[in-house]
């Protein structure tokens, strides 16, 4: 089934490993590619410095790998936030994040409303995220790096509810057409998406053109699921994305760090499932 998709390991439920343990279990699988977490102990990154990458990049290079998608942990940044300090704050962290994407040879960075302040009405919040990503565009457009937004969950998984926008497809492409930028597109989250009540035709009917990465996950309400743990006919996705034509990459990220204590479990199981041509 993987034939014609790149797969990415990621070091997101690596948080309580040394690096070098998650880079003999991405040499173990064989897998190439990273959506990289710049989070501790890995790499450091804030809205004031992050750290010199040269380090990395030697040990990546003598483990025959290669960053190609720079994913930073939203902490208390959010592109929904208003005029002031944390607005402020959001995009030196997500400049930065560009900064380090380029140094590091990745190509997309991929962010989302994550944070989101629910006091607010989600007419200001799209507004916000509106006037923060129109700063962020041009430092994206000049150092060669796309934008991805991802979807995060919503009010209809009240335990892990994250924003109450950007989560449909419709809100993506309306806010895309209103920034008209280059450097601007979306992450598909098979997981998010679902509990938004989305579909796999659907988000390709308006966003195909626009979608530069997805996150095949399984999962449930409560949140991401190792492949074939959670709700979802992951089988049955696979081959709605081999009909829409896409042929990037899948990234193999989980949110949170639910298999901290086995991180290596998720990618097995993915890595697993697809290479076989079918979901467990």
């Amino acid at each position: 089934m993987s034939e014609s998709w790149i797969l990415l390991g990621s070091n997101g439920q690596y948080v309580r490993r040394p690096l070098d343990a998650f880079l003999a279990d991405m040499g173990e699988l064989r897998l190439k590619s990273l959506d990289f977490v710049p989070q501790p102990p890995h790499l450091w990154l804030s809205h004031a410095e992050y750290e010199e990458p040269a380090p990395l990049l030697e040990k990546l290079a003598a483990a025959g790998l290669r960053i190609s998608v720079l994913t930073p942990p939203a902490c208390r940044y959010s592109i929904t936030a208003p005029r002031g300090r944390q607005r402020e704050a959001t995009v030196d962290y997500y400049r930065n994040s560009i900064a380090l994407a380029r140094a590091l040879g990745a190509g997309q960075v991929v962010l989302g409303a994550a944070g989101a302040c629910w006091d607010l009405t989600p007419e200001a919040l799209l507004q916000n995220a509106a006037e923060v990503l129109e700063r962020l565009c041009p430092a994206a457009e000049a150092a060669e790096v796309s934008l991805l937004l991802a979807p995060v969950m919503g009010p209809e998984t009240p335990l892990i509810a994250e924003s109450p926008v950007l989560g449909r497809a419709e809100e993506f492409s309306g806010l895309l057409r209103r920034l008209e930028s280059p450097a601007l597109g979306v992450c598909l989250d098979t997981n998010v998406m679902a509990s938004w009540g989305d579909t796999i035709p659907r988000w390709f009917d308006l966003l195909g053109e626009k979608t530069g990465l997805i996150r095949l996950c399984d999962g449930n309400s409560h949140g991401w699921r190792a492949w074939g743990e959670g709700c979802l006919p992951m089988e049955r996705f696979a081959e709605q994305l081999r009909s829409a034509g896409y042929a990037g990459a899948l990234s193999l990220l989980l949110p949170g760090d639910r298999y901290g204590g086995n991180p290596d479990w998720p990618h097995r199981r993915a890595v697993e499932a697809l290479t076989r041509g079918g979901a467990a």
